[in-house]
């Protein structure tokens, strides 16, 4: 197999692990960072009503996702009522109902809604029909006197709204504006009705804002215009088409929040709430609630004692590419391949100080009871099977010891994977008799420094993030340790060998 051949599969290796970050990171708006929050509002409803004994039903307006909102858990408190959500409309509504109900009965709703980058303008909707304006008969000519002017003065839908809500929101005394205003509660419901007789369809958008966080939200209404293709939000306090900041639209039209039949509403109370909370919580919930099949065919799909598990093992390929780096590019002598990041992964369970300790102690102790099965002549068999033997008893009494003097971190020696600790002592004494103590001590040294390297790079709070989160990551690390393959140059490590002859020429 020629270079050309390797390096075609190194970048494409390169440019799926980058396309697919890239997809995590910025479509599922993954986070980047471990450490990274999100803002997210809980919005709780409370609706206090009183019932006569017989069958009641309430119907009450709960939230949907939004451009740039996206709600990703609800919770509904209704005791010994019936619940079911219907969409007739525009709107999500939550049916509550009860057979027979009497004195007062308490309905809570709750909703945590997730801020989103993907702020996407509303989706491409067909002409509504326009609905009657609801004007009596002077009404009606009034709002025609209104709309005649201000066709005189606009060019497009966007001027003659701002056109109409600036006379709204100044109006002459005595004029057709302030006769209008007085026949409805709010200006924007007034300007709604104007654009009806305009034959231009518009609604009426009901909604909170989020912030600041408050016990007694009030709902709050603007307009949405269909321009086009679309609905445009119109802010008619500031006359901008723009939703008003911060603000979640809640429902559209003129109803209101809650409708009860057989019964009468009490008091109705909203409270927001901001929280922040980890990003990567926020997302996978969102995402396997959007039942993401990307998402439910990661990492994420696994039950969560599994993914514990990955979150350590996708760790290794970050140790073993740095140990690639440090035997064949830097020149380090270890015993065996990986065995440095075995033993950088009990780090992890012992932490660095206490791990350190512990392995000194049990390849020491090891490594003197296999020079004395050495003096017994026994086979090779027998002799690693005594090895292991010792090795577990040792573990046991350094357990049974620290713990009986104070120390926990004594109990966590039995996470040391047995057989390699027992390969090492054998390894370690095979080469003292074949090389002589001096090249067995070098690398064990070169073995415990790899290991303790790769347990600061793996133990790394990025690193820990980024191959869990983002595993397609690690086909990088595959393509750079592919490239190393090749790689035949010179070590760090002999440089000072070659200086004498690089310095006679």
């Amino acid at each position: 197999m020629n270079k050309k051949h390797l390096y075609i599969l190194c970048g494409l290796l390169v440019l799926i692990g980058v396309v697919v970050t890239a997809y995590r990171a910025l479509i599922l708006e993954f986070p980047l960072t471990p450490n990274e929050t999100t803002a997210t509002w809980r919005i709780e409803t409370r609706l206090e009503i009183e019932t006569r004994g017989a069958p009641v039903k309430v119907s009450m307006m709960v939230p949907q996702s939004q451009p740039g909102l996206t709600l990703y858990n609800e919770s509904y408190v209704s005791p010994g009522f019936g619940l079911a959500t219907s969409s007739p409309t525009d709107n999500r509504q939550a049916i509550f109902s009860k057979r027979a109900a009497s004195g007062t009965q308490v309905i809570y709703y709750g909703a945590v809604l997730h801020r989103s980058i993907n702020r996407d303008g509303a989706p491409k909707a067909p002409p509504p029909r326009v609905r009657p304006s609801g004007f009596n008969t002077v009404q009606t000519a009034a709002a025609r006197q209104i709309v005649g002017r201000i066709e005189l003065e606009s060019a497009d839908t966007d001027t003659f709204v701002r056109l109409l809500f600036s006379r709204l929101k100044n109006p002459r005394p005595g004029g057709p504006e302030q006769l209008l205003l007085q026949a409805a509660p709010t200006r924007a419901e007034v300007g709604v009705k104007i654009m009806s007789v305009a034959a231009m369809p518009a609604r009426l958008v009901n909604g909170i804002a989020l912030s600041p966080d408050r016990r007694n939200a009030k709902v709050v209404r603007w307009v949405e215009v269909y321009d086009t293709d679309s609905w445009r939000a119109f802010d008619t306090d500031a006359n901008e088409f723009r939703t008003p900041p911060d603000h979640l639209p809640w429902w559209r039209g003129t109803a209101s929040l809650a409708s009860i039949q057989g019964g009468r509403i009490l008091q109705t109370d909203i409270a927001v709430r901001q929280v922040f909370v980890h990003s990567l919580q926020s997302t996978v919930a969102k995402q396997k609630q959007a039942q993401n099949k990307f998402v439910e065919f990661s990492v994420f799909g696994l039950p969560l004692q599994t993914q514990e598990v990955y979150r350590l093992l996708l760790t290794v390929p970050i140790g073993i590419f740095l140990l690639v780096i440090l035997r064949n590019v830097v020149g380090m002598r270890t015993f065996g391949t990986f065995m440095p990041v075995l033993i950088a992964l009990a780090f992890r369970e012992t932490q660095l100080l206490w791990g350190a300790i512990l392995f000194s102690t049990v390849v020491a102790v090891g490594l003197l009871i296999r020079f004395y099965l050495e003096q017994l002549k026994l086979l090779l068999v027998p002799r690693l099977a005594s090895v292991v033997i010792v090795v577990i008893l040792v573990m046991t009494a350094i357990s049974i010891l620290s713990y009986k003097l104070g120390f926990d971190r004594g109990l966590s020696v039995a996470l040391f994977p047995i057989v390699i600790l027992a390969m090492t002592i054998e390894r370690m004494t095979v080469i003292w008799d074949e090389k002589g103590p001096k090249e067995a001590l070098t690398q064990a040294a070169g073995s415990f420094f790899v290991a303790v390297l790769c347990y600061l790079v793996m133990n790394l709070a990025i690193v820990r993030h980024w191959v869990f989160v983002f595993p397609e990551s690690l086909l990088l690390v595959l393509a750079a340790t592919l490239a190393l393959g090749r790689y035949s140059g010179y070590r760090l490590v002999e440089l000072p060998r070659f200086r004498v002859l690089a310095g006679k020429r």
